[in-house]
């Protein structure tokens, strides 16, 4: 597959701005999570500049507008960094596509590394390109199958996937590949947990579940969920 061709400057200029009732909704919900939030909140508004253009060359995700890109996707990744524990140095993001959470995550976390793992040379290109104009230096792209990199990688406290693949393909290939990390964070839709029970008791017995939440989306989204695994 050819490499991202990159962002021309015309696509970042002639960009609308977001309304700026959404980035008070953005900046609320970064509150919680970096004191002041001025910093993090210009990198996720630098961030969405650069994927909202970029989607109009890559589909890179189905988020073509300011709106939805903070109420359905920066919004669900702010939340579910809530619970990401203070000792989680190393984070790695599973099939990243556009960087989300990773990116979401560097912005709020400077303090912690990010692995970004994502096979698609276009959406890799792009991550690289995202790092290196939002200057997030402690975020990495691995590109490839995540399992191959990952098996390299040691240190790995938290491996989160955001909608990549059914949970039980998921939780197969990273105990089959013998995956090195301490936690697994699934964002998931309401469904997650009918397909964790659906799954043979001889696999689930290689995992444990030792949390789990519920949030809401604004602008009616509905409810999001994030499981938590950890290798039994």
């Amino acid at each position: 597959m050819s490499p991202f061709p990159g962002i021309p400057e015309d696509l970042l200029t002639g960009l609308e701005a977001p309304n700026p009732l959404d980035v008070g909704v953005l900046r609320t919900a970064l509150e919680p999570l970096a004191t002041p939030p001025d910093g993090p909140l210009r990198t996720l508004l630098d961030y969405g500049r650069l994927l909202l253009a970029a989607n109009r060359m890559v589909n890179l995700t189905g988020a073509k507008d300011w709106r939805t890109l903070i109420h359905a996707h920066f919004l669900d990744c702010l939340q579910a960094a809530r619970y990401v524990p203070d000792d989680a140095r190393v984070v790695a993001d599973w099939g990243s596509g556009a960087g989300l959470p990773g990116l979401v995550w560097a912005a709020v976390f400077p303090e912690k590394q990010i692995l970004l793992l994502e096979r698609n040379g276009k959406k890799a290109a792009f991550l690289k390109e995202a790092i290196l104009r939002l200057e997030l230096f402690q975020v990495e792209v691995l590109q490839g199958q995540g399992e191959e990199r990952l098996h390299r990688e040691e240190g790995v406290d938290l491996v989160v996937a955001r909608a990549v693949e059914p949970l039980p393909k998921l939780l197969t290939r990273l105990r089959r590949n013998k995956v090195r990390h301490r936690s697994l964070f699934v964002m998931a839709g309401p469904s997650w947990e009918e397909a964790w029970l659906a799954m043979p008791k001889e696999q689930r017995r290689s995992w444990k579940l030792p949390a789990k939440h519920r949030y809401l989306l604004s602008d009616d989204l509905g409810e999001r969920h994030l499981a938590v695994f950890k290798p039994a």
